[in-house]
């Protein structure tokens, strides 16, 4: 897994941090590998709702299943102004993530499938999964 393809993920306006529009002044201020898992700190600006840039800090703990072509992440962040106190939490937090096993399914991506949709309290319904066409294109 390459940093852009994590970073492209996360930040796109389907992504974590995109309600309000694209977050920008994306940096990967460190990364590093721990087994199967690459774990990426980031800083970037997200809008608010009202439409102000804030300055925050992102942990990203991301893990390619033995036998997937799928990637699992798990993001965490703060503003930068809680950085200090949230850290040491976020980062015990993605030391423990792990990915006991995986398994084929044969339930088809549909809204009433799947909780990312609105009508399950995520998204609203695409035409296509976006991060499907990102992993295909990993």
């Amino acid at each position: 897994m390459s940093a852009s393809f994590l970073t492209k993920s996360v930040f796109s306006t389907e992504g974590r941090f995109g309600a309000y529009g694209a977050p920008t002044d994306i940096k990967v201020l460190s990364k590093s590998e721990a087994g199967a898992m690459r774990l990426l700190e980031i800083s970037f600006a997200a809008l608010s709702p009202g439409g102000n840039e804030v300055p925050r800090r992102a942990l990203v703990a991301a893990v390619q299943p033995e036998g997937s072509t799928d990637v699992v992440m798990l993001v965490g962040g703060s503003t930068t102004s809680e950085w200090k106190r949230a850290e040491p939490l976020l980062r015990s937090q993605a030391s423990s993530f792990k990915i006991a096993r995986v398994r084929p399914t044969s339930i088809k991506r549909k809204a009433k499938n799947d909780y990312r949709f609105e009508n399950q309290g995520g998204l609203n319904e695409r035409g296509s999964d976006s991060v499907s066409n990102l992993v295909d294109g990993f």
